[in-house]
């Protein structure tokens, strides 16, 4: 008999598939509840309850094929290790439909449990979601119920993979996942260097290099996290518009630094592709003040877009000239001539990916390092720089952007916390390290951990 006890991952395929059963079996009692409070509901609304039962019932399976197939690989195969790189939109996807019938119920949920006859007729007025949408959420459980069920004839780790990500080329694919990794670790240098352009690209930026910060943070994304964001209609449309500005806020803790990396690895797999489109990113730390001067941060941006253009590698020579003019060793950059050679520097590509993580780590310059991103986003003369901040919500910050950045606030979105908290109550449970004899229960530790993390 195979036990997952020892070796399941929160957040590895069987992980991930067994933190969905547990949100698949929320989702059916609090529907079942509604179902059977409220007399003669909507008869889509049954077929939706029954959808969701043998959905769940297929990802436990799924569940056990995972977890058997990560214990004892098939012969021959090399089973990569996991990658922030792979993403498996079965997962993603599930856990969207599932929560938006969780969110609509919970609105519902103190009505139809409440012993008020009155209370739960009115309710019946208020199911959540219109026939259409609840008919689209059946069709849509019914597709993934598919997808799943091809998945359960997988003979091995990778062959689950790929069927998880709705691919046929098994070998093609995984292929790319462990590639993905040493094709985008960092800004891909377009033009040709000699000693000399080395010399001008290491001035501007080594002060504070953000390498080794975005590869930490890459490195602790788990492959399943940060996809609420990055595979969003907010994000998309942020992505493909030139000019457009967002400020990402949580408190610490929250994984603004990882979710920074995400986005980071997102841009630089456009710019791979396209010698028209520019990124650049900081990390600013508490643990290194170089990072929180305005003028490296600049510095180190500029230095970025230089290796990927070479008009704007001139633009930077020429500064640097103008640096050392009179003197062997090269002045100081000023923050204000840098924005001005940014601006000129983004006119050199169709568009530019500008993401900083960190504004509130600069202490007392947090409001200067706002301002002056502010100035870099919102100039006038080009419009082609995309910007992301990520930051603690604080005042000097929020008074910065707030009136020409589009916020978002990670505290709102739990479905990562979400996924990891019911995977980890299924391992333990698996464990025997903890024993609920009432399911309610489960469900509502489940709900409890998830809204106390506020976005933790």
């Amino acid at each position: 008999m195979i036990s997952c006890s020892t070796t399941m991952d929160p957040l590895s395929i069987s992980g991930s598939i067994a933190g969905l059963v547990s949100i698949a079996d929320l989702v059916f009692r609090t529907t079942a509840k509604y179902v059977k409070s409220v007399k003669d509901a909507p008869k889509e609304v049954g077929k939706l309850l029954e959808e969701v039962k043998q959905f769940a019932i297929l990802l436990h399976s799924l569940s056990l094929v995972a977890c058997e197939l990560e214990i004892t690989p098939s012969p021959g195969e090399v089973v990569a290790q996991p990658s922030s790189e792979f993403h498996l939109p079965l997962i993603l996807e599930s856990q969207q439909v599932l929560n938006r019938i969780e969110n609509g119920l919970t609105k519902t949920k103190n009505d139809f449990e409440s012993p008020s006859t009155l209370s739960r007729i009115h309710k019946r007025l208020k199911w959540p979601f219109s026939s259409t949408d609840t008919n689209d959420i059946i069709q849509t459980l019914q597709r993934h119920r598919q997808m799943a069920s091809v998945a359960l004839s997988a003979d091995s780790l990778n062959r689950l993979k790929v069927c998880l990500a709705r691919q046929e080329d098994a070998s093609k694919r995984i292929a790319e996942v462990q590639t993905a990794v040493s094709k985008i670790l960092d800004i891909e240098t377009k033009v040709q260097l000699d000693k000399s352009r080395q010399e001008v690209l290491d001035f501007f930026i080594k002060d504070a290099n953000p390498r080794s910060n975005f590869e930490m943070n890459k490195n602790l994304r788990h492959p399943q996290t940060g996809l609420w964001f990055t595979e969003s209609a907010d994000f998309k449309e942020w992505q493909r518009t030139p000019g457009s500005r967002i400020w990402i806020s949580g408190i610490p803790g929250a994984g603004k630094s990882v979710l920074a990396g995400a986005i980071i690895t997102e841009c630089l797999q456009l710019g791979s592709v396209s010698n028209r489109t520019g990124s650049a990113y900081f990390f600013c730390t508490y643990r290194d003040q170089k990072t929180q001067l305005p003028r490296n941060v600049l510095s180190s941006l500029a230095s970025q877009l230089a290796r990927q253009n070479e008009e704007a590698y001139q633009i930077l020579e020429g500064y640097y000239k103008d640096l050392r003019l009179h003197n062997e060793i090269p002045a100081d950059p000023s923050p204000d001539k840098l924005l001005q050679i940014l601006a000129e520097m983004s006119g050199c590509f169709d568009q530019v990916f500008i993401v900083v993580d960190g504004l509130d780590e600069c202490e007392a310059d947090a409001d200067a390092m706002a301002r002056m991103l502010r100035r870099l986003a919102t100039q006038r003369s080009n419009n082609s720089i995309t910007t992301a901040l990520l930051s603690r919500d604080v005042i000097d910050i929020r008074q910065q952007v707030e009136d020409d950045f589009t916020h978002i606030d990670i505290q709102a979105h739990t479905e990562d916390i979400q996924l990891y908290v019911a995977s980890e109550m299924e391992k333990l449970i698996s464990e025997k390290r903890l024993r609920i004899r009432d399911i309610s229960l489960k469900d509502q530790i489940m709900t409890q951990l998830v809204n106390g993390a506020k976005g933790m």
